[in-house]
């Protein structure tokens, strides 16, 4: 009899632990997602802080001294960055050669040099094809996004004084931000709030 007492007290135990386990996990998840989902605080930095362009005075492949639009990563040694953007345009120099950033690792490290060009890797593409580019710089410390720098790289207007020039191309820095920290900590940018971030600068200077 006592036996029967006490069993039905445990298992009446181990459903209640079980109900608060996932009762916990649930508010976990929610409150997990609140993060994901909260727009991160960000402001205005020079973008020279993340990534400057030594040549940006007209890049055609006909005269240009470099093999596209040049893009240097600054900052300390131990400082990531994630390139992406329209890859087929996007070139890194492997070795003797260029090859196409689509091909290699998108992660890079401060110091290195990437470049823009319509003729990266073994894509040719006539001028008429080429529109706007689009290229986000997301730099990381420690595993968390603490800024982004959004490039935009335009076809030059229609005109017959352009077509007597040839192709030649500009960027332009549209946004240069960063993530401070809150509290002493890292803000928990994601992946999705990067993308609000550039789908919102990208509606705002088409």
């Amino acid at each position: 009899m006592i036996l029967n007492k006490i069993k039905p007290g445990r298992w009446m135990r181990r459903l209640l632990y079980a109900g608060l386990g996932i009762l916990l996990f649930g508010a976990g998840w929610i409150l997990f997602s609140q993060e994901e989902d909260r727009e991160p605080e960000y402001v205005s930095v020079p973008a020279d802080e993340m990534v400057t362009i030594p040549w940006n005075f007209g890049w055609t492949p006909a005269i240009s001294v470099t093999p596209g639009i040049p893009f240097e990563l600054q900052g300390h040694d131990e400082t990531l960055y994630e390139v992406a953007g329209d890859s087929r345009y996007l070139c890194v120099e492997e070795g003797e050669r260029f090859g196409s950033l689509s091909k290699a690792d998108n992660v890079r490290q401060a110091g290195e040099r990437f470049y823009w060009s319509f003729i990266c890797g073994n894509s040719v593409k006539q001028l008429n094809e080429v529109g706007t580019s689009w290229i986000s710089i997301v730099r990381k410390e420690e595993g968390a996004a603490t800024g982004l720098v959004l490039v935009r790289i335009s076809p030059p207007p229609d005109t017959p004084e352009n077509k007597d020039k040839g192709p030649i191309f500009t960027a332009e820095i549209i946004a240069s931000l960063a993530f401070p920290r809150q509290g002493g900590t890292y803000q928990p940018v994601s992946r999705k709030a990067l993308k609000a971030i550039e789908a919102e600068y990208k509606e705002r200077f088409p």
